[in-house]
């Protein structure tokens, strides 16, 4: 961004998590600090507000993350929706522990509704969202055009926020040179221990880096009342 005062340029997100919401803030952050004309759609069919769609994911922000939101993308830190701080981390290899202290507190929260506040930071904007999910998308030599299962719309840029989402990759290695990178199979429960094992077990994550060549790690991570369990490697 570097004219100020030139024709609209039209950007679609396809994916309305952090990666989604964050590129659309600071677009929309770029974009009055240098008097751009920037119209941004985003497009999420997840309704995490009703949490009955979500993202797996630990859930565990870390410094600098909130700086960066609220200097880069000019969003408040949700200190509300945190159930507890991080102080540091347990790396577990074979026989051996070494302790990793901070003196910056990471944040553990809920995924779901970390996504629905930045959703609702991004509505805040007055920058569209369709409900919806991508379905197709056809580059043409003046402009883009993605067909959702809602209402096709068309673009300047399409930005894929979409993870690993299988569906949306295929989209786009139909009709771009993108392909689907590498990536580990990941499992993630939560088990409720109860108050005093709460507090005996701390305010640490631990990490785990077993012998086992299908495992790439395993990771305990304390949430207030419970503890969300993870693991990570080529067949898990």
């Amino acid at each position: 961004m570097t004219a100020s005062g030139a024709s609209n340029l039209r950007v679609i997100i396809i994916g309305g998590g952090p990666a989604g919401t964050s590129c659309a803030l600071r677009l929309n952050a770029l974009a009055r600090q240098g008097n751009h004309n920037v119209d941004v759609t985003l497009l999420e069919a997840k309704r995490f507000e009703t949490e009955s769609h979500y993202n797996q994911c630990v859930g565990v922000l870390s410094p600098p993350l909130p700086s960066l939101l609220e200097e880069a993308l000019e969003v408040p830190f949700p200190h509300h929706l945190g159930r507890a701080e991080i102080d540091g981390y347990v790396l577990h290899a074979g026989r051996e522990q070494i302790l990793l202290e901070d003196p910056n507190p990471s944040i553990a929260l809920r995924r779901v509704q970390f996504d629905a506040y930045m959703l609702g930071q991004v509505q805040a904007r007055g920058i569209r969202v369709i409900r919806a999910r991508a379905v197709d998308v056809e580059r043409h030599t003046d402009r883009v055009l993605l067909y959702t299962d809602a209402e096709p719309v068309e673009g300047d840029v399409v930005v894929g926020a979409f993870g690993l989402d299988e569906g949306c990759a295929a989209i786009f290695a139909r009709s771009t040179p993108y392909r689907p990178p590498k990536a580990l199979e990941s499992v993630v429960t939560k088990y409720h221990p109860g108050e005093q094992e709460m507090a005996a077990f701390g305010s640490r994550i631990h990490a785990f880096l077993p012998a086992d060549p299908k495992i790439e790690f395993g990771g305990i991570t304390p949430k207030g009342n419970h503890l969300t369990i993870n693991i990570a490697g080529l067949h898990v």
